[in-house]
């Protein structure tokens, strides 16, 4: 695993400055990574502002740093992101950058920002659900790094990508989208939890996730807590599904030392019905997870699910009315779970 509090001062170059952020810093920076593999650092000062401005494919890393501890910036040209980002067949994802390779440092030291500028996007997708909006930070093929201590703000989608990647240490990020439009008066707090998922969406394709382990979370007002979803399998005779029918795995995740308020699932009923999955199964499988930890006030719903060597550890949460709290433990075993299930 790479080392992302040791700065490698031995080859350190640093992205010169480009004038009040608007040119493309995109040449510059493939160029001072190319110079700064094994063992160099590309080096973003504090107080500077740089443009991404064409597609930045840097999966040729290896043993190298970024330290950014400035502002990088992707220009809200919608016209040339939608021919030119690195695109996706995963729920049609695409990508402004991508970092690739192996022992690679990612660190902002708890400055560094990454802006997507996605005020444009979002008035853009208001009236017209087609614009392919590119995710704001993303890896492929990386494996053994550390991303941590970065300010991720505006972005034109999801705020991370992590495909093709092994062995990632993610930690210290700070995350915000809140809208500068005034003229709206909706306010959105909280998320959709920490998920692992969404995973069997594609028919005919692989999906596996295992090995992982998140600590120390905080979530309030989210629609849910700590998340592992499912799509569900598809009737017998059905080709090309988007929405299910997919294979794989899920194994040994554990979620440690989580402030709740809300759900903590797993479901192999994602995006449909109750009578749809129980009709078609998911083929997907979850087992080795263990929940440990949580304190809180749990919300109210989610389906049966088919699991193996669930384990629920230091469980402590409350129900909204404040009575002690029953579970509903439906089509597993219950020996490790520790709950009072209904």
């Amino acid at each position: 695993m790479a080392d992302g509090s040791i700065l490698r001062e031995e080859t350190a170059r640093s992205i010169r400055n480009l004038a009040s952020g608007t040119g493309d810093a995109t040449p510059a920076i493939i160029a001072a990574a190319h110079k700064c593999n094994n063992g160099g650092t590309v080096y973003f000062p504090a107080g500077q502002t740089y443009t991404v401005a064409t597609a930045l494919d840097l999966t040729f890393l290896s043993s190298v740093d970024f330290a950014i501890l400035g502002t990088i910036q992707f220009k809200d040209d919608l016209t040339y992101w939608q021919a030119h980002a690195f695109q996706y067949k995963f729920q049609t994802a695409s990508l402004f950058w991508r970092f690739g390779g192996s022992d690679v440092n990612i660190y902002g030291a708890g400055t560094g920002v990454i802006d997507g500028l996605g005020n444009t996007w979002w008035k853009a997708w208001a009236s017209n659900s087609s614009v392919a909006r590119p995710i704001l930070f993303g890896t492929d093929g990386l494996n053994g790094a550390t991303i941590s201590g970065l300010k991720m703000k505006n972005p034109p989608n999801w705020f991370n990508l992590y495909a093709n990647s092994t062995d990632i240490l993610v930690s210290d990020m700070d995350l915000s989208a809140v809208s500068n439009d005034s003229s709206v008066a909706v306010k959105c707090t909280g998320s959709h939890g920490i998920s692992v998922g969404s995973l069997g969406q594609y028919q005919g394709e692989v999906d596996i996730a295992e090995n992982i382990y998140i600590y120390n979370i905080s979530m309030t007002n989210a629609t849910d807590g700590a998340r592992i979803k499912i799509w569900p399998g598809v009737a017998a005779g059905t080709t090309g599904s988007t929405a299910g029918g997919g294979t794989g795995y899920v194994r040994n995740i554990t979620y440690d030392t989580y402030q709740n308020k809300n759900n903590d699932p797993l479901t192999q009923c994602y995006s449909t019905t109750a009578a749809v999955c129980a009709a078609n199964p998911s083929t997907v499988v979850i087992e080795d997870i263990l929940f440990k930890s949580f304190s809180g006030i749990t919300s109210k719903k989610y389906d049966p699910v088919v699991c193996g060597n669930i384990v629920a550890k230091d469980i402590h949460v409350t129900v909204p009315s404040g009575k002690n709290a029953t579970y509903t433990c439906t089509n597993m075993n219950n020996t490790q779970l520790g709950l009072n299930c209904a």
